[in-house]
């Protein structure tokens, strides 16, 4: 009779679908470091670099002299140079020379030269994930004829939202809302964007004894390895809950309790995070209402790190009501693109220096596309090989 209780107690607990991972304790173990150079250093390497990448030249007017102090790659006039024989994802570790002092930063995944971005998104007649592809940021190539490359199995199969990030052995996760108001959200495995693999749903939104939550909503998931704490960040928005959420995981099989990201006092949307060297921003959606007055696109910076936003910028980026945006790098300056979603268009910003809040409108007419209903699109930079392996599956056109 006892074991019958428990087999029953343990079903009630674990819930009836199996593959929904429910939030778990888990600490976070900060590493402090006295020393201000490495600190500073370490958050101004990324936790993936690419071939041909410059690193940082000098600090505080002392030159920096970098060095590969393990793997197949080597340092060139502060460029960074892959080896021929090097894997596709190269595991590197950088040494860095101060005057008489020696750093080293591990854990770092080296990539090919950056060739063009895949863009990730949906549309309002079909919830799936559906794919496009820019060299350039502006002139944009369809994938799969825009049809959908990718549907749900489980949940509501309601794929909205869908963002691509990098699992920190350089293949990919998928993540999307599911639906509308649910605390799950979609999460898939890809080591190539072909093949997507391993479907689950993540509780991101979820009470504990520290802090209650509505449990209703988990939207515009994105997310990042962080190579410091060896973790990656999920981060979401909830209206029911004010505003925007973090979650940690090991390797997003499971996960944490959310906490605030961000308080701006209002609530707040779409927030998508943008590391420029040491420094962090934040592009926001203004959730206030009547939307006519609201629903705009404002920004934030952070002079610490990713939880440290507590800098906002009210003065709007967009003139119209706007949200979902993502940003392109082009080598010599940004794009911010973004859905001006009630009249049903994809608008852009150029920018050079975020924290100038230097943002002028790119004209519709140099947005050189044929692909049509774009809804919260996200982009990720891909390199050749990886172009290579998606244009055969999709034929980018």
């Amino acid at each position: 009779m006892i074991k019958k209780v428990l087999i029953v107690l343990l079903f009630l607990l674990c819930g009836c679908s199996s593959n929904v991972i429910h939030p778990t304790l888990m600490t976070i173990n900060d590493k402090e470091e006295s020393d201000e150079v490495y600190a500073y250093l370490n958050q101004y390497l990324d936790s993936f670099m690419h071939d041909q990448d410059t690193l940082l030249g000098t600090y505080e007017g002392n030159d920096i002299v970098w060095s590969i102090a393990d793997g197949n790659a080597k340092v060139v006039d502060n460029q960074l140079i892959k080896g021929e024989d090097a894997d596709e994802y190269e595991k590197i570790s950088l040494n860095a020379q101060i005057v008489d002092k020696e750093y080293i930063f591990d854990n770092i995944c080296l990539l090919d030269v950056i060739h063009g971005y895949l863009i990730s998104y949906f549309s309002d007649d079909e919830e799936c994930l559906k794919l496009a592809y820019t060299y350039d940021g502006l002139l944009w190539y369809e994938a799969n004829d825009q049809k959908c490359v990718f549907k749900p199995s489980s949940g509501t199969k309601r794929l909205r939202d869908p963002s691509i990030m990098r699992n920190k052995d350089g293949g990919f996760y998928l993540l999307a809302t599911q639906g509308y108001d649910n605390p799950e959200i979609y999460v898939w495995d890809s080591a190539d964007l072909v093949n997507f693999e391993n479907e689950r749903l993540l509780q991101v939104n979820a009470s504990s004894s520290a802090q209650q939550m509505s449990e209703k909503q988990a939207w515009a998931p994105e997310g990042f390895y962080d190579r410091i704490i060896d973790k990656y960040v999920l981060y979401w928005s909830s209206p029911e809950d004010g505003g925007m959420y973090y979650n940690y995981s090991n390797d997003l099989n499971d996960i944490s309790y959310p906490q605030q990201l961000l308080d701006t006092g209002f609530p707040v949307i779409d927030g998508t995070i943008f590391k420029d060297g040491y420094d962090y921003n934040i592009v926001l959606k203004d959730e206030r209402e009547p939307m006519e007055e609201y629903s705009r696109l404002f920004v934030g910076y952070s002079d610490t790190d990713y939880l440290g936003f507590d800098e906002f910028n009210m003065d709007y980026i967009t003139g119209h009501q706007s949200e979902g945006p993502f940003i392109i790098y082009r080598g010599y300056n940004y794009i911010l693109y973004y859905d001006d979603y009630t009249r049903f268009k994809f608008k852009a910003l150029f920018f050079e220096d975020f924290r100038e809040h230097d943002f002028e409108e790119v004209a519709d007419t140099d947005i050189i596309t044929s692909v049509e209903n774009v809804k919260h699109g996200s982009a990720i930079a891909l390199t050749y090989p990886e172009f290579l392996r998606i244009n055969e599956a999709y034929d980018i056109e």
